[in-house]
Parts: structure tokens; sequence; C-alpha cells
């Protein structure tokens, strides 16, 4: 869509520009290749990429501490909806096909003229039955029998259609026909067509009068043929729409600006360059500095009408009690109906994180984030030392040579690490997504689920104390919601507060009952030994907000058990796991306790990076 957009926006500009500053001067041969060259860069620039160096970055690091139960995930696909798209395909198509016919109808219509063809001034001229003003079309000029006297032809009116011959102007008008065959919903192609078979006509009139003959004869001649038009759609004939244009071009004269104007196109081409073609970041650049800021504040989250968004998640899921409590993902699917997984996916969204950590299960979209590689990647990829996945499947890598860098939608390397069966076979995995797959795949809207491991009575007293909460935000909530966010306006304080650390605990706990497993030399150690670990040069040139959750699982002796990362951009999730691993191994924690006693917990350990 957005490079149809382009194609229609870009024509357009272009048009605008003729008519204002060339329709007027007599530069009919260069006028002819701006039209043309207009036209072809119009629907073609969307499709040009330009490969930029990335930028240097300053992306901003976001931490909080947390705990969180170990999950499981599964995808629920979408139920089967009424695709407006296909919708606009049918019709896309119908009226393509129209033009289609009406095309050949055209070819056909003039096939059928009937008369006696003879070479006339090495020309063949077809000499017609039937009364009508003369016309061309591809190599052939048409006249009425009535205009032959004495084996000769007007000198005025074959020289006007020789033009049109010798210049070849009817591939023009099929280039034209051909591009609103395809592209029916553009209004400019029916302007570019006016426009150059006018400058045709100013182009076969220049060529008439530079033989030295008479204006106003000549423009008399042309009246008088005028009465005799036919509607055949892919010739020049003389006609009322373009003649008093001619009349006034014939005897016009250049501006002094007129050579000036036609050096302006080039800067103009060039700008709608850079403006329409896709730009897509060149990785491998020179090294540049990677500066992260500390700021360890969790993600910001709007928390208007919290209480009513968790009310009501817990209003639907509360119905399906039994099928969370057994993780039963086969009921979910098929007796939670697909509107009310949509609604809990909106309500999901709603609420912050601090309160999504209480919730029986975790809920969102699963998508295929846009993340182009270039082609100096996709050259790299035919080497076998890159195990390729091509929309799920193992391909070999030769099968890459059909394809351009701009097919792809997303792109996904991963260095195969020695504890990966494939070490040895291959130095790197690479994950590429096509953009049709990776559209359908999103438009789809696959529901990703994840239920969360806690007991009966943790889940039930945690339930109560959440729909116990008012409509507006009591006193209580808010000092929760407070101690994840810094206040508006504030600066945010650098070390995070006691309650960040040890607020896992039921709402209706009391702090004292348990601890969390603390990383050797504390939280504050854990943060800057990974962002020393991090490298975020695989975000250059990027914006937003890329987000990853790691989840380290610490047994009773405060060793390290296992450790995963989830996320959506699949590029960040393997930065992390990098730089987290790096940071693990090797590490002694202090087991979280309940009650006094060692026990074995989950450390859940939010990312956000933020790309200026």
């Amino acid at each position: 869509m957005i490079i149809l957009l382009k194609i229609i926006i870009c024509s357009g500009l272009l048009l605008g520009l003729y008519y204002l500053f060339l329709s007027k001067e007599k530069t009919f041969t260069f006028n002819r290749i701006y039209l043309l060259l207009g036209l072809i860069f119009s629907y073609t620039v969307p499709f040009i990429t330009i490969e930029k160096e990335a930028e240097a970055v300053e992306p901003a690091l976001i931490f909080e501490t947390i705990k969180q139960q170990p999950t499981t995930a599964v995808l629920i696909p979408a139920e089967k909806t009424f695709n407006h798209e296909n919708v606009l395909l049918i019709i896309y198509v119908a009226v393509a096909v129209f033009f289609l016919i009406k095309f050949i109808h055209s070819i056909f219509k003039l096939k059928k003229l009937k008369g006696e063809e003879i070479v006339y001034n090495h020309k063949t001229v077809v000499l017609l039955n039937q009364e009508m003003a003369p016309f061309s079309f591809m190599n052939k000029i048409y006249f009425s029998k009535n205009y032959l006297e004495n084996d000769k032809i007007d000198e005025k009116m074959f020289l006007h259609e020789k033009i049109h011959v010798d210049q070849k102007h009817s591939l023009d008008i099929f280039l034209v026909e051909i591009l609103k065959i395809m592209t029916w919903f553009n209004p400019f192609v029916y302007f570019y067509k006016q426009a150059i078979i006018t400058n045709h006509e100013f182009l076969a009139d220049e060529a008439v009068i530079k033989k030295g003959n008479d204006i106003k004869s000549y423009q008399n001649l042309i009246l008088s043929e005028i009465l005799k038009q036919q509607k055949l759609n892919l010739t020049h004939q003389f006609n009322f729409d373009n003649t008093k244009k001619r009349f006034i071009m014939m005897t016009a004269k250049n501006s002094k600006f007129a050579a000036i104007k036609k050096y302006l196109a080039l800067p103009v081409f060039g700008s709608l360059t850079l403006l329409f073609a896709e730009k897509v970041y060149a990785n491998g650049t020179a090294e540049t500095e990677n500066p992260i800021s500390e700021i360890f504040t969790p993600s910001p989250v709007s928390h208007k009408n919290q209480p009513e968004a968790l009310k009501e998640f817990l209003g639907i899921t509360e119905k399906y009690t039994d099928i969370i409590e057994n993780k039963d993902f086969e009921r979910f699917k098929t007796e939670v109906p697909r509107s009310e997984q949509v609604r809990l996916v909106e309500l999901f969204d709603k609420i912050d994180i601090k309160n999504q950590l209480h919730l029986p299960i975790w809920i969102h979209y699963d998508e295929i984030l846009k993340q182009v590689p270039t082609q100096k990647q996709l050259d790299q990829f035919l080497n076998p030392q890159y195990n390729i996945t091509l929309n799920g499947n193992i391909v070999d890598n030769s099968i890459l040579n059909n394809y351009k860098n701009t097919d792809f939608y997303h792109v996904y390397v991963l260095k195969i690490l020695p504890k990966n069966p494939d070490y040895g076979k291959f130095d790197y995995a690479v994950t590429l997504y096509t953009t049709e797959y990776a559209l359908k795949f999103n438009r789809e809207k696959n529901i990703a689920l994840s239920f969360k491991a806690t007991d009966d009575k943790e889940y039930k007293n945690h339930l109560e104390a959440l729909k116990a909460l008012p409509v507006k935000e009591s006193n209580e909530n808010k000092k929760i919601t407070d101690t994840i966010r810094p206040k508006e306006g504030k600066n945010t304080n650098l070390t995070p507060t006691k309650e960040q650390n040890t607020s896992e605990a039921p709402l209706n706990a009391k702090a004292d009952e348990q601890t969390p497993a603390e990383f050797p030399g504390g939280i504050d150690k854990l943060r800057n030994e990974f962002m020393l670990a991090f490298d975020s040069k695989f975000a250059k040139g990027s914006k937003g907000v890329l987000k990853a959750n790691i989840n380290i699982l610490i047994d009773e002796k405060g060793n390290l058990k296992m450790f995963n990362v989830s996320g959506s951009d699949e590029t960040m999730n393997s930065e992390v796991s990098k730089s987290i691993f790096a940071v693990l191994q090797n590490k002694k924690w202090k087991p979280a306790t309940k009650d006094g006693i060692p026990v074995e917990s989950n450390f859940r350990f939010p990312i956000v990076l933020s790309l200026q």
C-alpha cells in the first residue's frame, strides 16, 4: 500500500511540475522525454534501495528488577474472518480486466478498418473506403481515398502523420495504456496520456511549420479535418480537444528561462529519489562508541483506568478458572470465544507491568517485526557457513539467488554456540521471512498465550485483592504504582528502592515472608555487568522501543538452573541472550528464601531499549 501511495504521489508531483514549468515552452522533444521518464521513474523509484550508513544511536537501557514465575507459551491461531482485502483484490482485478478488454477492442477496431495499402514516399499508407480524418497507428498512416488526387496527398497532412510514425509516438501511448490497466486507480496516469498526446501534436506541427508552410493555411486545414474525427482510442487524430492549444503553440515563443528549466529537472529527479526510494541501513559499518544511558526505571506505562482494565480482565478470566488452573491450551483455544481472546489482549496492554505480574495469564499478538537485510548480507548468506531458514523451512543457500534484499521483511542472524547441535556444521543460523509471508502472518493476528505457574491459594487471594480494587485508584494502589514508576517532571533516582526489589509478594502478603534471590554484589552489580556486555550496534538506524524479558531460574543453593529470553524482536532477544549468558556464567547467587528457608525461585529481569 505504501509503494502504491509513493507511485501516485511521485507521478502527481512530476506531472504538476511539467504543467507549471514546461508545458508552455517549445521544448517539445525534451518535454516528451520528461513525461516518459517521469512516468517510468514514478513506477520504479519506490523499488530502488538506498543503503545508508547507520548513524550512531544513543540507546537508553531501562531496567526493572522483579520476580516472575516460569511460563509456557503456545500460539492460538486466529479464527477465519471476513477478509476485506480479498474484496479489494476482486475489484482491482475486475477493473483491470475491463481496461484490458477495452485496450484489445481498440486494436481490433483499427485492424477491422478496410482499405487499400500503398507505399507512398517510403511509408505504408492505407486508403480507407470511409470518410474520416487522417491518423496514424504504429508504422501505418491512414487516409480516406479522396485524399489521393493525381497520385498525391496533401503535403502538410502527410508530413504531420509521417512525424508520428517516424518518432514512434504509438509506443508512448501503448506504455500509458499498459500502466493504466495495471494501476487504473492512479488518477494522474490519465492526465499523463492527455499531456503526451498533446505534446505529440506539438512535435508534428513544429515539423510541418519548419518546412516553410504557411501557419494560417495549415490551421485552416486542421479546422476542416476536425469535423471528420472518429473515436479511435490509440491514434493521433485531429480533434477539438487540443486544437486551441496547438494553435497557440504554433505562434508562441520560448521564455528566456526555457533552457534553465530543462537543467532543473536533474535535481528534481534526484530529490524525489531520496524522498521515495526505500532506505535500508547497512550492517557492519565502522566501529563507533556505544553509549548507554543508565536509566534504572521501568518502561513508561499509563496508569489511567488501571482498575477498570484489571477488573474486566479478571472478570473474563474468572469464567475460565478451570482451564487456567489446568493450563489447558487446547480448551482455551476452543472454548474461549475469539472476541474474548482479542479483548483480553486489548486489556492486557492497558495494564502496567507491576499488575501484569499478578495476572493468571499473559496474552498478546505474535508479530514479525520489519528488519530488511542489506544486499551485502544476502550475498554473504550464500556461503554454506550460514544455515538458512526461510519462512520456517530450512533451505539450501543457493535459493537466495532468486531473491533481492527488498523481497524480505525480516532477518535474524544468530551465532551458533558450542552447546547447539549444529555447532561445527555451521557458524551462523539465519532466519528470513519474505514480505508476503510476514504480512500474511501479522494480518492473521495469532495470539500468544502464557499461563502462570502459581499455587491455587496465592492465585485466589490475589484475584480477590484485585477484584476489590475500586473504580478510582486508591492510595494503596497508587503507592504500588509509584514504587515502579518515577513521577513526571522529576529526575529518576538511579538507585532502586528496597520496595522495588522485594515487592513481588501477593498484595495481601507480608513483605518479610519471602526475599528474592540476589545476584553476587547486588542488583546494581548485575545491571552494570549487563550494560558492559550488551552491544546495541544491532539497532543502529532504528527508532522506537525494543523490549525483552529475561527469566532466570535460581535453585535453592543459589546456582543458575536455566534462563530464557522472550520479546517481540528476535535480534534484540539474541543480543540480550548473549549478554546475560556472559554475565551469569559461573556466578553463585544468594538464593531466595521463604519463611527463612532457601527455595528455588524465578528472577525476572525486564529490559527496554529506547532508541532515539
